[in-house]
């Protein structure tokens, strides 16, 4: 190989390699920004009445539950222990859903089809 076809050789593995990179710090990136997502990720539902509001985080696990006054003076326990237990689990379909999203749009380009 003569030394013009070595220097043209190494120029397009050069340029190969500083595409690979920058496709890699693009990547990178990406997933960085998805980790600070799901780190501050909280998803929020409510009972069908209003009464019962629950928060989640990326975890699934239960961050804030608030409850209206009309639910403890008016519900039995059990009823009121089963809009709980629903509620959370709203919160919970909704966070599945949110992590979904995020995952999609941080997908490299070529993955995202």
């Amino acid at each position: 190989m003569t030394e013009i076809a070595e220097r043209a050789a190494n120029q397009a593995l050069r340029t190969d390699l500083e595409d690979v990179y920058g496709r890699y710090e693009e990547l990178r990136s990406g997933v960085d920004e998805l980790q600070r997502s799901l780190a501050t990720m909280q998803v929020s539902a409510e009972s069908p009445d209003g009464v019962v509001h629950a928060t989640v985080n990326a975890d699934g696990e239960l961050v804030d539950l608030r409850l209206d006054q009309q639910a403890c003076r008016e519900w039995n326990v059990d009823t009121l222990a089963r809009i709980i237990v629903e509620t959370v689990q709203h919160a919970a379909a909704g966070k599945h859903r949110q992590v979904e999203r995020l995952v999609t749009t941080h997908r490299p380009p070529d993955e995202a089809a």
